[in-house]
């Protein structure tokens, strides 16, 4: 097997060097300390790697650490990462000069970047490569109601950097009138050593009430065009699929009588054209050239997932030429001089972004425009209103019945989208001149798939990172799998595949929706219940984000990574506060992602966020996990149980809070802050010590449920009455508390031994006891858990949990029992799709009307972790009495031949009568 501890994501050849890659990458505990300097190794070579640091062990060692590459090393389709044991020389890299008026940028490939002082309305002042201007200004532009804006830069500053890197962050507000700063935007400008490409990320907060809709948002780079004649000045429209609209401000290309045919063929190739009286046919030169239309605007729009529309037209006033359009744009154009060259630039996600746009302007002016919409001025107003008037639901106990029939948690004043977020992804690239039609579809194809470099998972495994609940699969090890273990791997494959192509086949796409799923499919009417109150958008329920990403760490899969990145991308912009009265919350599933009243931290949970971050890099996600930190706070604003738990009144100081729902985000939120070594860490750690020690202290552990906590000390204190001394709830474990208590054992137990040791005590018992049985219940309890009680296929994992912590086999095998036959997708579940079409069905596809995606991402979830934590036992546990499937018909006899078992082998090996 390779000793290569990173590889590419997807193969796209050498030339993906040229446009830079970041990435993360894990170490064991003790391996490297802080300080620690890397090289990357290919084919016998080595070259200085730099390096920042992510997060660290508790014992203080490196845990994870970030890099960057470009051009600067050899391709290879792996790689080894290792330390070195003395300090590294780096060839000259990226050049920072900061002034009072200015900060200028400089790279070894050419690129000089300008940005201008804070009050300006400029993100970039300049960009040239090689001495030549290729962008003179570039802007954030918007409307609210239809009123356009000016965006104001407040701060730019270098957010971090090394020889290899240089991240620029510039952050500013839209102003709307005098008093009023909107629409608070970050942008962040990624140049690397050895590249030619920018990426951009552009994030901005959604802070407008549903009487201000905003009604446009983008991007405008000024490009400068001087006195270039204009049938030398070169407009490249992205369609589909690397495909290229090839166009010129004065075409010649097409005349009846003029240019030669010279001149044509070098105009449509980018080529400087040199027109002469002597050749040109028919007409005087400054009269034939007269007479033919300039283009001075272009615009692309893409309204709709399915469908993008071209036009032009020659100034305004006149009319608009419609152009031949397309199904997807790639979302990529250039603009510049066949002399001088010009600038490329490409939104990524673009249709699946819709309503987006592309506007060129000015073209026949000494400056022109490129315009990337994000939210098109085309599409209808962004309304965010609710989209019911409240039905008459004005009183908790009305709220509560409706809940009831639809699933929805309404409350007059929740609805809001007044905070939300939302995050996109912008390449520009310099060019000297016209790019070939090679230059230009590569350019797209970065745009519409960055390059990306991940750990390995044997790597990422034996490191231990995100450990205890995900190994890498049979496939990945290069092991023959056992066939109770394949049929569990083909299960996860479908599940995984069929949500895949149902966001493709009931276009799950759009401005705010791209990158999340729905929650319940409707098998009466054969459509996802879209419409229907909590049954509408999942907005991580049950942990839909952790079950992609731990399938993608289980299998490598770069069609996982970027679903769950697409998710992890809406979920913690969109679903989650990041402004107003609701900081700090997320919104539980709803017809909109804003709708539902239920705000809790379950949904901005840090588990869904910090894999994609520790596995990238990425400083955006790194800013949603910081803001989170103080997560505990925002319990002493609103309490998220209050229509469901009574209680009696609340210390000053202290807040309602549910151990397992709101729990396990503060564990996470503390833990990770820990191990960031963010501002304040030693008191996340604090927190979350005495935290683990107060539920340690509570006279039923975890089975208390609901405490008093104070988020200022970390204090637990038990409820008095009205509050139930005890309460077991079946979706407290359903939102990553078992997964990021697994981490944390691991994690901290050999520095705290006695608090960690406490608090096993008490989660142990409950890991045996919800599964357990009424005896079991009792002797760790006192009391019998209630009927509903249930998810028993997801509480498994505790079952499995117990059973590595105390080497128990009997209890490893009671887990796959419960895995494989109490509730959930079962053993003898029937996995079979059935084919769609019209007129029956809406479209064509496949449905599945068992399917929820509740029980997709709990199953997803409970089969990965056990297979990483007793998968061992998993052959033994399937030949066991306790563990015999219920054969009952031709169809199971079926299946259990078609894993290589008959009924009669069964039976002999496991001597079952």
């Amino acid at each position: 097997m390779s000793t290569s501890n990173l590889r590419w994501l997807t193969s796209h050849g050498p030339h993906i060097l040229s446009d830079g890659v970041s990435f993360g990458i894990p170490w064991r505990r003790g391996l490297y300390q802080p300080g620690q300097t890397f090289v990357i190794e290919a084919k016998g070579t080595q070259w200085p790697l730099d390096s920042r640091e992510l997060a660290y062990w508790a014992d203080g060692s490196l845990k994870w650490t970030a890099h960057s590459v470009s051009a600067d090393i050899g391709y290879s389709d792996q790689y080894t990462v290792t330390g070195l044991s003395h300090p590294h020389g780096f060839s000259p890299g990226i050049e920072i000069k900061q002034q009072a008026n200015s900060l200028s940028v400089t790279s070894p490939s050419g690129l000089h970047l300008w940005f201008a002082a804070p009050g300006s309305s400029s993100i970039l002042q300049q960009l040239d490569i090689d001495g030549q201007i290729v962008c003179s200004a570039a802007t954030v532009v918007s409307s609210i109601n239809g009123e356009e804006h000016t965006a104001r830069v407040d701060a730019v500053k270098v957010e971090n950097s090394t020889p290899r890197r240089a991240l620029i962050k510039v952050s500013g507000i839209v102003e709307a009138g005098s008093d009023s700063a909107l629409l608070p935007f970050d942008v962040r400008f990624y140049i690397y050593s050895h590249a030619s490409s920018i990426r951009i990320v552009h994030s901005f907060i959604h802070d407008l009430d549903p009487d201000k809709t905003l009604t446009s948002l983008g991007l405008r780079f000024s490009i400068p065009l001087g006195q270039t004649e204009l049938y030398n000045r070169h407009v490249r429209l992205g369609g589909s699929g690397g495909g290229i609209l090839k166009e010129e401000v004065k075409g010649l290309s097409g005349l009846r009588h003029g240019p030669t045919i010279q001149n044509r063929i070098d105009q449509t190739a980018g080529r400087a054209v040199t027109l002469k009286a002597s050749e040109w046919a028919r007409t005087d030169l400054s009269k034939g050239l007269s007479f033919i239309p300039s283009w001075n605007s272009y615009s692309l729009a893409q309204l709709s997932s399915d469908g993008f529309t071209v036009k032009k037209r020659t100034k305004p006033g006149c009319s608009w030429v419609k152009v031949p359009g397309g199904g997807r744009a790639d979302g990529t154009v250039y603009v510049g001089t066949a002399s001088h060259g010009g600038l490329a630039v490409g939104m990524s996600d673009f249709w699946e972004r819709y309503p987006t746009q592309i506007d060129l302007d000015e073209l026949t002016s000494e400056e022109g425009s490129i315009t990337v919409w994000l939210y098109s001025p085309l599409a209808e107003p962004l309304e965010t209103a609710p989209y019911h008037d409240g039905l008459g639901l004005d009183t908790y106990d009305k709220q509560l019945q409706a809940l009831d029939v639809t699933y929805e948690d309404f409350e007059p004043g929740f609805a809001s989208a007044n905070g939300i977020a939302r995050t996109n992804q912008v390449f520009m690239k310099p060019f000297l001149h016209t790019p070939s039609n090679e230059e230009f579809s590569a350019f797209s194809s970065l745009v519409r798939d960055p390059p990306r470099l991940v750990a390995t998972g044997v790597h990422m495994h034996s490191s231990g990172a995100f450990h205890g609940c995900w190994a890498p699969d049979s496939q990945t090890l290069g092991l023959a799998p056992t066939p109770k273990q394949a049929e569990i791997e083909t299960q996860l494959s479908l599940l995984f595949d069929f949500y895949h192509r149902q966001v493709e086949q009931h276009r799950w796409y759009g401005f705010w929706d791209h990158g999340d799923v729905q929650h319940t499919y409707d098998p009466y009417r054969h459509a996802w219940r879209y419409d229907v109150g909590g049954y509408a958008w999942d907005n991580s329920e049950l942990s839909t984000d952790l079950w992609l990403w731990l399938y993608f760490l289980h299998t490598g899969r770069a069609d996982v990574f970027k679903m769950a990145e697409a998710m992890t991308r809406h979920t913690g912009e969109v679903d989650v506060y990041h402004s107003g009265n609701f900081r700090g919350f997320g919104t539980r599933h709803g017809v909109q992602h804003f709708s539902d009243s239920s705000k809790q931290l379950r949904i901005s949970n840090v588990l869904y966020r910090r894999i994609y971050f520790y596995l990238t890099g990425d400083e955006r996600t790194g800013d949603l996990i910081s803001e989170l930190q103080d997560c505990q706070n925002t319990l002493l604003a609103l309490d998220s149980h209050r229509k469901v738990q009574e209680h009696a009144g609340i210390p000053a100081g202290f807040a309602m809070t549910n151990i397992g729902l709101d729990g396990g985000a503060l564990v996470t939120a503390w833990l990770t802050a820990w191990e960031r070594r963010s501002e304040g860490w030693l008191r996340y750690k604090a927190l979350l010590i005495q935290f683990l020690d107060g539920i340690a202290g509570l006279r039923h552990g975890i089975g208390n449920n609901a405490i008093l906590l104070n988020p200022t000390t970390g204090e637990v204190r038990e409820c008095p009455p009205p509050t139930p001394e005890y309460a077991i709830s079946h979706l407290s474990m359903l939102f990553g508390f078992p997964e990021i208590i697994a981490e944390l054992f691991h994690f901290a137990r050999e520095e705290h031994p006695d608090v960690v040791g406490r608090f096993m005590e008490v989660w142990l018992a409950y890991c045996r006891a919800y599964n357990g049985g009424p005896d079991v219940q009792r002797e760790e309890f006192g009391f019998e858990f209630p009927s509903h009680a249930t998810w028993r296929q997801s509480h498994s994992t505790l079952t499995a949990f117990a059973a590595v912590e105390q080497n128990n086999e009997k209890l490893a095998h009671a887990a796959w029992d419960q895995f494989f036959h109490t509730d959930g997708y079962t053993d003898d579940h029937d996995w079979s799709f059935i084919q769609a079409s019209p007129p029956e069905y809406y479209c064509d596809g496949v449905e599945a009307p068992w399917v929820t995606t509740n029980e997709a991402a709990r199953y997803g979830v409970s089969a990965i972790s056990n297979l990483a934590s007793i998968g061992k036992f998993l052959a033994s546990a399937y030949l066991s009495h306790s563990y015999c499937p219920r054969y009952k018909s031709v169809d199971d006899t079926f299946v259990l031949n078609s894993i290589g078992l008959t009924t009669e082998s069964l039976e002999s090996r496991s001597n079952i009568r």
